[in-house]
């Protein structure tokens, strides 16, 4: 299987990346130009690099065209800050737009198009895969006209479709604002955690199973949308407390001191049904195995900046 993955440097793409080859793909991977490929430096004799932008359609193309591939992921997005409401998503739906072009122009056949569970409408219970669609943010309006486009243009063309729609990722090279790593990196430090109530009911899922479970729905004939989450809501107060308990550090988190962010819902999980009974899948980590893990990426991390930061003075 050819396959052409865009985003492969983000926090998510470099798990992915990493799967599919490991799989046995012939991987190409979009990289931008100056971006940090570290994290793919093990593999860059069992892969293509394709330095290039969603948003320069002719580079775009003749890259894609002279590749030919069989497959796309679709990760690539914008996920900078405030994220949720930056006129930049408007650039990635643009970007994707070029991307499918230049797909058009090869002989791709399916394409994998990763969404987000902030595309659903808010629900006080477990989501389906076709449950209602009512994004609140434009980033979710964004991602939902994405893959609009990426459906129909998939009917003209004859290819596969398929919008797995991702929930709370979590593990290593996560961003360090984001909930797992802050609290990780203050407990590691000795200094306290500030958060808020810890009452948001959410679903996480480590980022190595969402990459296997990317892999399952890629190789396999379902198309449209497909929930990617563990199927078990977990306040996220408990994420928190489970690292705290893993480090013996529960006397360092300060909950309630910050406040909810404005639009957050109280509830935001999922049933993976059909990537239970189609494909068979389930995760490799519990939260607790996958909290470890993290832990361990960290603590290794940081040490490894220490000494050379040693090394530099």
């Amino acid at each position: 299987m050819r396959v052409f993955i865009t985003g492969a440097t983000g926090f998510i793409g470099t798990h992915v990346v990493h799967r599919f080859v490991e799989a046995g793909c012939e991987v190409a991977a979009l990289v931008r130009r100056g971006a940090n490929t570290g994290p793919l430096s093990g593999l860059t004799d069992r892969l293509t690099l394709v330095e290039g932008d969603l948003r320069q359609a002719d580079s775009l193309t003749r890259s894609i065209v002279a590749i030919n591939p069989s497959v796309c992921v679709h990760l690539a997005w914008y996920v900078g800050p405030g994220y949720l409401h930056a006129v930049d998503n408007f650039e990635a739906v643009a970007g994707t737009a070029a991307l499918l072009g230049a797909l058009s122009q090869s002989q791709c056949r399916k394409v994998v198009f990763v969404g987000s569970c902030a595309e659903y409408e808010p629900c006080a219970a477990c989501l389906e895969d076709d449950s209602p669609i009512g994004p609140r943010t434009l980033y979710a309006a964004c991602k939902r006209a994405a893959w609009l486009m990426v459906e129909q243009i998939a009917r003209l063309r004859g290819w596969s479709a398929l919008n797995p729609r991702l929930f709370n990722v979590y593990g290593p090279g996560e961003p360090e604002a984001r909930l797992v790593p802050s609290v990780v990196r203050a407990l590691l430090a000795g200094d306290r955690s500030p958060l808020t109530s810890g009452d948001q009911m959410r679903d996480f899922l480590h980022v190595q199973d969402v990459a296997d479970a990317l892999w399952a729905i890629s190789s396999s004939d379902i198309e449209g949308p497909i929930n990617v989450a563990s199927g078990i809501p977990t306040p996220a107060g408990d994420v928190a407390r489970e690292i705290a308990r893993q480090l013996g550090r529960p006397d360092l988190l300060d909950f309630g001191v910050l406040p909810q962010a404005i639009g957050t819902p109280p509830w935001l999980c999922a049933r993976p049904g059909r990537l239970h009974t189609a494909l068979g899948w389930t995760p490799r980590f519990s939260l607790a195995s996958g909290l470890e893990q993290t832990i361990g990426w960290w603590r290794q991390r940081i040490h490894d900046a220490g000494r050379l930061s040693a090394v530099s003075n």
